[in-house]
């Protein structure tokens, strides 16, 4: 049975399987800042900022390769790029490995934390596990197998919050954090290479066919990938240099977006890149903006109302995730926050499907520059949050240029790059909603904050709904497929 993006099913199946894991992430973030002391989840934040940046700067072009190339291959070509692919991808994990385990003494003398070089042992197997993770998604997309990544995502959302169990067993300490994480990264590792290995099929063609080829799309993605991932952690790892890890902690849970706002765009995007893909590849334009401008109004219906809670409640969401310990996040979480209005599409990831590495190799390279030299000079002027501010600049600077050069690959004006009216409209209302509702969280002041909290989300939610539906910003092919099959 068809599960193709454009008919809306497969897409919202993975859509929702990709909240639902960021959820997981949310839950396990809230329990291990009321589980550790605040210190060491701050040095797990440190790993987790240095193991993103290996991560994706060494598999973020083979994944990326793999979207492109397993998309538009011949059938008997499919399996061989898919399994060259994860073997280049172990290859390439083993020495970014083997190298991050000894820089890892360099970076506990940078941010004056020992326990990053004390526990290189257990850091360095957690992040070598990971790395099938980083390439199962482009394969199971490319091969339309949106369900049972979908199903595999939540499922591992779980055993990592089962693995906190494991942490209460064995004590609170980050020795014990990691040995769990290692455990249910081990179990993670076993499963995502058979299911990639089953999926992927056999290899029917000769190894080496095309491979030249993809080498330079996943060079000049590397490029990309090292700049943006790096620009991505920059502002966490000069506040990590000039802060304590605790003063970090509540840096790092404000300037790094809740989980699921980020994963709606991406993971929409990334549902519908095989078919954007092929369109471009056949140059069928009109058609690609019609199924691009489709998705980005479906996603903006979502991320619009998010904005409005984020903009009336970000002090009320810090103190719930985390605790009041953490409330120095909160400007932070607000400063990134009013990103959420450009996070109806990935324009970087739109570049990579209509074949222009380079030109987001270029927006990568120019953010990271202008986050490094913003950071380091808000840091002196407003404190802690001004990095979060340098990354707010930065973004909507290079996202603009990105923009424009998506525009001039689909052929159309800036004027007509995206359907900027409806965008305007859902904004307002959103913006509405969420100070029509806040008369209601001024009634129940002095309800215990969650009750406060879910009484306010429930309102906005109602006024937001209803304002859509007057309005005639949802249609009704919209609501049919959300409850359309794949």
């Amino acid at each position: 049975m068809s599960d193709r993006p454009s008919s809306g099913g497969g897409t919202f199946i993975y859509v929702v399987g990709s909240l639902l894991e960021g959820v997981f992430a949310m839950a396990f973030s809230m329990a291990l800042v009321r589980i550790i002391p605040q210190g060491d989840f701050g040095t797990w934040r440190q790993f987790m900022s240095l193991a993103n940046i290996v991560w994706n700067v060494t598999s973020m072009g083979l994944s990326r390769s793999l979207t492109y190339f397993h998309s538009t291959a011949v059938p008997e070509a499919k399996g061989t790029i898919a399994r060259r692919t994860l073997w280049l991808t172990l290859g390439a994990g083993a020495l970014a490995a083997f190298l991050f385990y000894f820089g890892l003494g360099f970076a506990a003398q940078r941010f004056d934390n020992p326990a990053l070089a004390e526990e290189a042992l257990l850091f360095t197997s957690f992040l070598l596990l990971g790395f099938p993770s980083m390439i199962i998604n482009p394969l199971m997309l490319s091969a339309n197998r949106r369900t049972l990544i979908a199903g595999l995502r939540i499922g591992l959302g779980m055993a990592r919050l089962a693995a906190l169990i494991g942490l209460l067993w064995l004590g609170t300490d980050l020795k014990s954090l990691l040995i769990c994480m290692n455990v249910f990264a081990a179990v993670q590792f076993v499963v995502l290479v058979s299911i990639f290995l089953h999926v992927a099929g056999p290899a029917a063609s000769p190894f080496g066919q095309k491979l030249g080829e993809q080498l330079r799309f996943a060079r000049d993605v590397t490029g990309v990938s090292m700049a943006g991932q790096i620009a991505i952690e920059t502002d966490k790892l000069i506040v990590s240099s000039a802060f304590s890890p605790e003063r970090f902690a509540a840096y790092s849970v404000g300037a790094r977006e809740l989980p699921m706002i980020p994963l709606v765009a991406y993971s929409i995007t990334d549902s519908i890149s095989p078919e954007i893909s092929r369109l471009s590849f056949q140059k069928r334009f009109q058609e690609l903006r019609d199924l691009w401008h489709l998705w980005t109004k479906r996603t903006a219906l979502i991320m619009y109302l998010v904005f409005a809670l984020v903009l009336f409640q970000y002090r009320e969401i810090i103190t719930i995730l985390y605790t009041a310990e953490y409330l120095e996040g909160a400007i932070p979480l607000l400063i990134i926050g009013c990103l959420i209005p450009t996070r109806v599409t990935s324009l970087s990831q739109m570049l990579l499907n209509l074949n222009a590495p380079k030109l987001v190799m270029y927006a990568t390279i120019t953010n990271l520059a202008l986050i490094t030299g913003l950071s380091l000079i808000f840091l002196r002027i407003f404190g802690l949050w001004g990095p979060a501010l340098a990354v707010a600049i930065s973004e909507i600077v290079t996202n603009g240029w990105m923009l424009s050069r998506v525009a001039g690959r689909i052929e159309v004006p800036m004027s007509r790059a995206m359907p900027w009216g409806y965008l305007l409209k859902l904004l307002l209302v959103a913006v509405l909603s969420g100070a029509l509702a806040l008369p209601v969280a001024m009634l129940l002041a002095d309800s215990p904050l969650l009750i406060r909290f879910f009484a306010y989300g429930v309102v906005l939610f109602a006024v937001y709904a209803a304002l859509v539906w007057t309005l005639r910003l949802v249609s009704r092919d919209d609501l049919a497929a959300l409850r359309r099959k794949s």
